[in-house]
């Protein structure tokens, strides 16, 4: 699916994985359609690429050269071991800001507990988009 974003912001592309598989089926990779591969066990969080443990692929500090690409996820079935590249591909739309813009979020967000072991890492993420794009603190 095509997704729009704010030029400089980061942009979220979902894998759309059918309900009645999901418990089984988890991101691999994404596949950009030069043959570019982004592994989700794979790259530091600091780059521009980010593959997360849901799944979700991060593309930060988004520019007019990211619209040209298009993107593709490979899945993994936990028990058969069988791996499937998505049939249809997404692609992300930037608009260029036109004056300011208060942060707004592409989808509902929902408060999330999250509980893991004292010295674990985990990702805590705002998806925000604004302009001038948004600090985090």
């Amino acid at each position: 699916m095509d997704e729009s974003v704010l030029k400089g912001n980061t942009a979220i592309l979902k894998c759309h994985i059918p309900s009645f598989v999901s418990d089984y089926v988890f991101v691999i990779s994404w596949l950009q359609d030069d043959g570019h591969e982004i592994l989700a066990d794979g790259g530091p969080y600091d780059s521009k690429y980010l593959v997360l443990p849901s799944g979700e692929l991060h593309i930060r500090d988004v520019g007019p050269e990211d619209g040209y690409k298009s993107y593709q996820c490979r899945t993994k079935h936990r028990l058969t071991g069988e791996t499937r590249l998505s049939a249809t591909k997404g692609r992300l739309v930037i608009t260029e800001p036109v004056g300011s813009r208060a942060p707004s979020f592409s989808f509902e967000s929902q408060i999330l507990i999250i509980k893991r072991p004292r010295g674990s890492t985990f990702a805590l993420l705002c998806p925000a988009q604004a302009f001038p794009t948004p600090t985090f603190k």
